[in-house]
């Protein structure tokens, strides 16, 4: 009976994926089909002036592969495949040399990408700041300073914030965030009877908003990548660093999240399913009884258990970090002169602006402090930790390799850009909605549109990879062909509706991530989440991205934020008794 029983199970567990992956394909079908009518009934005569309507297919292919496959690299691929074919085909379908010259075309593209010097600079900037990461994590020094730190936690809402805190301090990865805060704080969170929807939630909340928005971290090289290119492509005259500092200012997503992540723990108010998992949890119940942990072979780094577990393991690769990095900023973007001039100017913010903007070689100064923060932590583990150099080349090994997929995705992602460049993507889209669209609301539509991919296809670097080329293309001409404030707040846009999308799709890795760390019921722990999002992103359109567009200063949206959140949890939400 219970060979019976499994094989049932399975065969509902397979009929049950068939017809997820059929929906799946429908809608990725119907996506294509919807975007093609669209594309060619409103601007069907376009080949006239040099823009043609099937320039939107390669990017809208691969969002739709994504839904149908979750496979984010084929998906890619599949759209640069089909752009380089659009490109060359359409107007001589008859010709075999025209097919040919699609995959001379898609070699060029892919061999431009991976000799240009700065998309190299970046992707070794990835693969130090992911070694050096695995490094600190086996030495334990993000541990430790996660015990330390434990000890002030004394009821549910002084665990909830020191839960919150650690994910500021562990900001240089999401993925060593969920991983570390979230088996570390569990046992405390479950003795305080802290629900594990809560303990979820909080570890996913302080874990891509802080990797996003921190002036270094695994994210940045990425970012700083898709950057690049758009800023080159459409002669932003800036550079991709400060690209990222002038977009951080608007984005009221990750910054309306951790606003909104103080408030509700400190108001001790919660809705939605989250009020029903808190008060079970006061009860006595952490888990729903109906809970289905998630389980799996975790490949992920874990500190080492002979080692010596200290926190300046993680203090003095960090502290290297840093210091060579704004040491590095400094002295390219001029610093010096500054000095010379105003010996005061090295603690002044606009000295700092204009110095930063000024640096014509960040990604090698990114570099540099990454090699010597990599350097750092190995000393660091040898001396410190007192680790096995087994145990350290393992690390390097398994910190290296992970490397290779965010590679692959960016250069896809380069590619793909370059292929829409030639098929003039952009400047369709211009036409086609650049012409009626206001200013004011593009960020709106460009957040949401993100946000919806994410959802879709689970990822948050995939949905920065497409989207950001395309919407930056129409945001530009809406700033009259300069680079101004649609087009940096529609850049912010983009990065927070993707992070906002992934943290409300079931399929996003660092939600499962989250799940597992907390040990939480996957499903729980989306259903719990998502209102709470939700309330964070129109909080962000309605008092961030729309404010900011007609002018507001920063600390006013902000003050806004606090208040609306504020508000809404004292009318709406309950008080959960400690």
């Amino acid at each position: 009976m219970t060979l019976f029983n499994r094989l049932l199970e399975s065969r509902r567990s397979i009929v049950i994926f068939m017809t997820k992956s059929k929906l799946q394909s429908v809608i990725a079908l119907l996506v294509v089909i919807g975007f093609s009518v669209l594309a060619w009934s409103v601007h069907p005569d376009s080949a006239v002036d040099g823009i043609v309507w099937y320039s939107i297919l390669p990017p809208i292919i691969a969002v739709a592969f994504a839904i149908a496959t979750r496979h984010l690299l084929l998906s890619l691929a599949a759209g640069v495949v089909l752009g380089s074919l659009l490109i060359n085909v359409p107007p001589a379908v008859t010709q075999v040399s025209a097919w040919g010259s699609s995959f001379v075309t898609l070699g060029v593209q892919f061999w431009s990408v991976i000799s240009n010097p700065f998309n190299l600079a970046v992707l070794a900037f990835i693969m130090l700041m992911l070694t050096m990461v695995s490094i600190v994590i086996l030495s334990g020094g993000l541990l430790a300073i996660v015990r330390w730190l434990e000890q002030y936690a004394k009821g549910p809402r002084s665990t909830q914030f020191i839960t919150t805190l650690m994910g500021f301090l562990v900001f240089i990865d999401d993925y060593a965030n969920v991983m570390i805060v979230g088996t570390s704080m569990r046992p405390i969170s479950d003795s305080m009877k802290i629900s594990r929807e809560k303990l979820a939630f909080i570890v996913d909340a302080t874990a891509a908003p802080i990797a996003g928005i921190a002036l270094m971290s695994t994210w940045i090289g990425y970012e700083v990548g898709i950057f690049s290119e758009v800023s080159t492509a459409l002669g932003f005259g800036r550079d991709a660093y400060s690209m990222f500092l002038d977009a951080l200012s608007f984005r009221f997503y990750c910054i309306f999240m951790i606003l909104f992540l103080f408030v509700n723990i400190w108001s001790r108010r919660e809705f939605g399913g989250m009020l029903r998992a808190e008060q079970r949890s006061r009860a006595g119940e952490v888990s729903a009884a109906d809970a289905t942990l998630l389980s799996g072979d975790d490949d992920t780094i874990q500190p080492a258990q002979s080692g010596r577990i200290k926190m300046s393991t993680a203090f003095y690769p960090f502290g290297i970090l840093f210091f060579v990095l704004f040491f590095g900023l400094w002295i390219d973007g001029g610093g010096l002169g500054l000095l010379a001039e105003a010996p005061m100017s090295f603690f002044s913010f606009s000295a700092w602006r204009e110095v930063i903007s000024a640096s014509e070689n960040n990604v090698h100064v990114l570099n540099i402090a990454g090699l010597l923060a990599l350097l750092t932590a190995i000393f660091c583990a040898v001396v410190i930790a007192t680790l096995p150099k087994q145990l350290i080349g393992q690390a390097i090994k398994k910190g290296a390799k992970s490397a290779f997929y965010p590679w692959q995705i960016l250069i896809l992602a380069w590619t793909l850009s370059g292929i829409c460049n030639e098929l003039q993507t952009g400047p369709f889209l211009v036409a086609v909605v650049g012409e009626g669209m206001p200013a004011v609301i593009y960020p709106v539509l460009v957040f949401v549109l993100s946000a919806a991919a994410a959802v879709a296809t689970g990822t948050a670097w995939g949905t920065m990879a497409i989207f950001i080329p395309i919407t930056s293309q129409v945001a530009f001409q809406l700033d009259g062909g300069t680079y101004g404030l649609v087009t940096i707040v529609s850049l912010a846009a983009v990065l927070d509706g993707a992070i906002f999308g992934d943290h409300c799709s079931p399929i996003s890795d660092t939600t499962v991530m989250s799940s597992i760390a907390t040990s939480c019921d996957h499903i729980h722990h989306v259903r719990t989440q998502f209102p709470y999002a939700l309330l964070v992103a129109f909080g962000a359109i309605g008092l961030g991205y729309i404010p900011a567009m007609l002018g507001a200063p920063l600390w006013l949206t902000m003050a806004g934020a606090v208040v609306f959140f504020s508000l809404f949890l004292l009318l709406v939400a309950k008080q959960v008794r400690a």
